[in-house]
């Protein structure tokens, strides 16, 4: 602010000078036709008064600048969307108590044995889930990884043990550590509010199919989809709405099949979130799927 005053102080001086400048001069010309000294003094004065004006305003929207740009509150970013989930009742016909992980195999299966399923457990130790979809997806956490060629078979029954529908496939390349996800068969037909069991069986032994594979289980219960779901515009908002309504399968896939492609923090961050809600821990990153044939 010094300065600003000290450029006011000199135009102050500036009006001063040129006021008395302009006397002398008049009384130096021809005194035959002067200019009264009184006109030539105000409109000197005017001049003056017009530049210092001038001066005044420049100097005054300067000094003022910084303040305002100051005053602007900072813009702060806004915080992410942290995911809700909100365990469903589960019905009391799930049937006998189970867990996330597999069972049998041969001796060819001995480096699938930490392969598990990723669904929350009931209170009754059970794997089980809701979704809304007519063909879910299961998602497995494969900390060995799988090998090229290896049977997988998927297959849906009745809560009764009556099959309603199964899928063989072979891996087409060799998958890394990590989590995947196995649709149901294309001929699956689920029915609303009714109760699913699900098997993913793995063949180590592909010479020995015959044998007993290593298979992951789990249960899965159809319903209507939620009315404010149509509201969601992005991935994490409609994973949300799955998550905060009790939808495992479509939540967890909601988030899956887009970190297959997009590796975005927020969404790791989602996917990290939802499964340690719902006591899953030590997940790998997600792992293409596409590499079944």
């Amino acid at each position: 602010m010094a300065a600003n005053w000290d450029a006011i102080d000199r135009a102050r001086q500036h009006v001063i000078t040129g006021f008395w400048i302009a006397i002398v001069n008049n009384k130096s010309k021809n005194m035959k036709t002067p200019i009264p000294i009184a006109n030539r003094i105000q409109k000197i004065a005017q001049s003056c008064c017009l530049t210092t004006i001038a001066l005044l305003s420049t100097i005054v929207t300067i000094s003022t600048l910084p303040t305002i740009a100051q005053s602007q509150p900072a813009i702060k970013p806004k915080p992410s969307q942290k995911i809700r989930w909100k365990p469903p009742i589960p019905p009391s016909s799930l049937g006998i108590p189970g867990n996330r992980a597999q069972g049998g195999g041969t001796r060819g299966c001995k480096p699938y044995q930490g392969i598990a399923a990723l669904v929350p457990l009931s209170p009754q130790n059970i794997p089980w889930g809701r979704t809304t979809s007519n063909r879910p997806t299961v998602w497995l956490n494969v900390p060995q990884g799988l090998a090229k060629d290896l049977p997988i078979e998927i297959a849906v029954r009745e809560q009764n043990g009556k099959p309603i529908a199964k899928q063989l496939f072979l891996t087409k390349s060799s998958i890394s550590s990590g989590a995947i996800g196995v649709s149901f068969p294309t001929t699956t037909l689920l029915q609303g509010d009714r109760i699913y069991r699900w098997e993913v069986s793995l063949y180590c032994d592909s010479q020995e199919r015959v044998d007993r594979p290593l298979v992951v289980q789990g249960q899965i219960q159809r319903i209507s989809a939620p009315v404010k779901l149509t509201a969601a515009k992005t991935d994490l908002e409609t994973t949300q709405i799955f998550a905060e309504n009790g939808i495992w399968y479509d939540a967890i896939t909601q988030m899956g099949n887009r970190l297959v492609t997009a590796k975005e923090p927020e969404l790791t961050t989602a996917w990290s979130e939802l499964l340690a809600a719902a006591g899953i821990k030590g997940i790998a990153p997600i792992q293409h799927w596409s590499g079944l044939k």
